[in-house]
């Protein structure tokens, strides 16, 4: 080691660099270990962002060429995305040191898929939302009156019993007389089997009611998207004008009476408890959450402009003749902005995350010195530790912890004695 440091240098509070002198002598070496962020500190893992790109992709090719075909996935990733977000903005509290948690980059995928299906659906022959509001109306009012009319056929069915005691229906004679039922009439006399509700202008009730709950979960889902996407913006750019930010990263030799952490860049770091179990940590400065802050509410408000431009080309474009709705082939009926631009930003996710994983944070070297010093001893012991990076294991432990640290107990679990004391 060629720091070239004090004896009397505070390695902790009470300790001295001159009581691990002896122990220099020894050149203790540590085993090999490797430092993950703690929760909040990690960036989305790439290979769960190589999902999401491999669900997503597929869904805007099949929304680009026949729109129709995917109305069920996106509304699938559309929910998936909301629970996700939800998630991490209760777990993180919105701090901007966990930015790397709960920034809501990926939204805008699902919020040009929402509003495309929304305006095409309102667009297609006899679907205006009128329409489509009577037909959702209708079904739902036969859903209740089958409802009420079983109750009723049960209720009357149980008072008959009990009235006749098990004495057969009309002292045994057949019903009606013997004669046919409805005197030969057709059943429904006619009428045709959706009770009534007749194919409007040859599109089937069914269908009405099918694209109706289609178009109004795509509304929900979509204005559910862009209220979390404008609370992260807001949050972020809060965020920005916050200073002296830390955050946690951790190792397991951080522990076993260490106190303090060097660098080879003569750095000193004292060992602080981590929020996960049997580990401890030192506290960086948070210099990447405070580049992503800024680059969240950049990225976001360009979201919102490409979300916007969208939404008026699809619908701009419903007025237009069929014949035009194509530019050299090219369908301009689609939200073209959103859908590169999210599946950009997955493609930059997966490269950064992988960077993150395979690489130290900012200030650490892969060489550290570790001091150790138990309570009642007077000579300290300091040995030599090779870092690793975290790799995507350590990164989706950081991550998850992050996302689903409000479950508490339910996540992390319950102590023995707590659990045999209840």
């Amino acid at each position: 080691m060629s720091c070239q440091i004090s004896p009397n240098f505070p390695i902790a509070p009470g300790v001295t660099y001159s009581q691990f002198n002896s122990s220099f002598d020894d050149k203790l070496v540590c085993p090999a270990t490797y430092l993950r962020p703690d929760p909040g500190g990690a960036l989305l893992p790439w290979l769960y962002t190589l999902f999401l790109l491999l669900f997503h992709l597929p869904a805007c090719i099949i929304r680009a060429v026949r729109w129709e075909s995917a109305q069920y996935l996106a509304l699938g990733l559309a929910l998936f995305n909301i629970a996700i977000t939800v998630q991490s903005y209760v777990s993180t509290k919105l701090n901007p040191a966990e930015i790397l948690v709960w920034m809501p980059l990926t939204l805008m995928l699902d919020i040009g898929a929402m509003e495309q299906m929304v305006i095409l659906i309102l667009e297609m022959e006899n679907h205006s939302a009128g329409k489509l509001t009577s037909a959702l109306g209708n079904q739902i009012g036969r859903i209740a009156s089958a409802i009420v009319d079983g109750l009723h056929r049960q209720s009357a069915a149980t008072k008959g019993t009990a009235a006749t005691n098990g004495a057969p229906a009309n002292n045994g004679a057949p019903a009606n007389n013997g004669a046919p039922a409805n005197n030969g009439a057709p059943a429904n006399n006619g009428a045709p089997a959706n009770n009534g509700a007749p194919a409007i202008n040859g599109i089937d009730h069914s269908t009405l009611v099918k694209h109706a709950l289609v178009a109004l979960f795509a509304a929900i889902f979509g204005v559910i998207l862009l209220i979390l996407q404008i609370y992260g913006l807001v949050a972020a750019a809060i965020g920005t004008n916050k200073k002296g930010l830390t955050v946690k990263w951790c190792s397991p030799s951080f522990r076993d009476f260490a106190l303090a952490v060097m660098t080879g860049n003569c750095e000193r770091y004292s060992v602080i408890e981590s929020s996960s179990n049997g580990i401890g940590c030192i506290q960086l400065p948070a210099s990447e959450q405070e580049d992503w802050l800024r680059g969240t509410v950049a990225a976001l408000s360009v979201s919102l402009a490409f979300e916007t431009i969208d939404f008026f080309l699809v619908l701009v474009t419903r007025h237009t003749k069929r014949r035009e709705r194509k530019v050299r082939g090219t369908r301009l009926r689609r939200p073209w902005l959103s859908m590169f631009g999210g599946t950009l930003i997955l493609i930059i996710l997966i490269y950064y995350g992988a960077h993150a994983a395979n690489h130290l944070p900012p200030g650490v070297t892969d060489v550290v010195w570790i001091y150790r010093k138990e309570p009642m001893a007077d000579i300290g012991r300091v040995c030599q530790a090779r870092l690793k990076s975290p790799g995507l294991r350590g990164m989706i432990i950081g991550w998850t912890d992050g996302v689903f640290g409000s479950w508490g107990t339910v996540f992390n679990g319950k102590q023995v004695s707590e659990a045999i004391s209840h």
